[in-house]
């Protein structure tokens, strides 16, 4: 009988026990998949924002024109620019009735809980929808008829009627130009007010022991800039404050910016009043649904110029640190 082969014991596999160094370096690919989970926003984060934020198409949608080339007709080219304006406002047409459509919704499911406030039942976000959309509903047949007459030249008139013009129907330029007749508005309210203020504040002097923690007045910062401070009631205020504050927070009644009178306390009162209950509200929902922090760019940026902060050449991170210091 043949002797078996000598190098059998080759062919049988045998086991080998790997080395701690060398496991390690076997699972070593696997970390920068750990690292780049840990990076991922968590889902409290991106809850928080859904809450905070409205949906994108509550926003206008971007808008593309096209370049005009050196050997290009004007006329050509103007009409071209004006199909691309005339492709934005339908989309905004749309958003519109998007919003519309969710902002019944939400007002239905408010209805289902008749015993507590709209803010209590709905998010932040979900409240600003159906507070904007009143609005722009109201907005939407105007708006809509001047589509019809003027087709792609609608641009031309737009800049001037800016009131008219659903939000979510408005070029960049647009908002813009009407941020900065708004910020160029408020400081000369300001001015007239702090130039008025010894007379103002000789009409209507506080009464004493009127102080309270909890609702808001008014100071002047050193850079100027009158700053809403949590002091008085709104009801306990004096007329300066009523003034200082309706300028500060652009509430203040217009037809008086071209009256050379100062505008009734009771009419101050009244804006000034309504103005800060929807601010206190919006604070509330704001810290209630995530913080500060959550607030998108388009948010932020409304924040601020509701709050009476300048907004035009200000980067996100500037805006926040303004907003921060404002709320304390």
């Amino acid at each position: 009988m043949p002797s078996p082969p000598t190098n059998s014991r080759t062919n049988i596999p045998t086991k080998t026990t790997s080395s701690p160094s060398t496991r390690i370096r076997q699972s070593s690919p696997l970390a920068p998949a750990q690292t780049a989970t840990s990076r991922a926003p968590s889902v409290p984060t991106l809850r928080a924002k859904e809450k905070l934020n409205p949906p994108p198409f509550t926003y206008a949608p971007e808008i593309s024109v096209p370049a005009r080339k050196p050997d290009q007709n004007f006329v050509k080219w103007l009409y071209q620019a004006g199909r691309a304006y005339l492709t934005f406002y339908k989309t905004g047409i749309s958003h519109v009735r998007q919003t519309s459509k969710l902002a019944k919704t939400l007002r239905q499911k408010a209805a289902q809980i008749p015993n507590r406030d709209i803010s209590e039942v709905l998010t932040r976000a979900e409240w600003q929808i159906v507070r904007r959309s009143k609005a722009d509903t109201l907005r939407l047949p105007a708006f809509g008829l001047l589509v019809l007459l003027l087709g792609e030249w609608l641009p031309i008139v737009v800049m001037y009627i800016t009131p008219v013009i659903p939000e979510a129907c408005r070029i960049p330029q647009q908002v813009q130009r009407a941020i900065r007749k708004l910020e160029d508005k408020r400081q000369d309210r300001l001015r007239r007010v702090a130039l008025d203020a010894m007379r103002l504040m000789r009409r209507d002097r506080p009464s004493i022991g009127t102080a309270s923690s909890d609702a808001p007045s008014v100071s002047l910062s050193t850079g100027g800039q009158a700053t809403p401070v949590t002091t008085k009631k709104w009801n306990e205020m004096t007329l300066y404050e009523f003034s200082l504050t309706a300028a500060q927070l652009d509430c203040y009644p217009a037809i008086f910016d071209w009256l050379p009178v100062t505008a009734p306390k009771f009419l101050l009162q009244r804006n000034v009043r309504k103005k800060l209950e929807y601010l206190q509200t919006d604070d509330k929902l704001i810290k209630r649904d995530g913080g500060w922090s959550g607030l998108g760019r388009e948010e932020l940026q409304r924040v601020c110029v509701d709050r009476g902060l300048p907004v035009l050449g200000k980067r996100e991170d500037e805006l926040r640190k303004a907003l921060a210091k404002l709320e304390g």
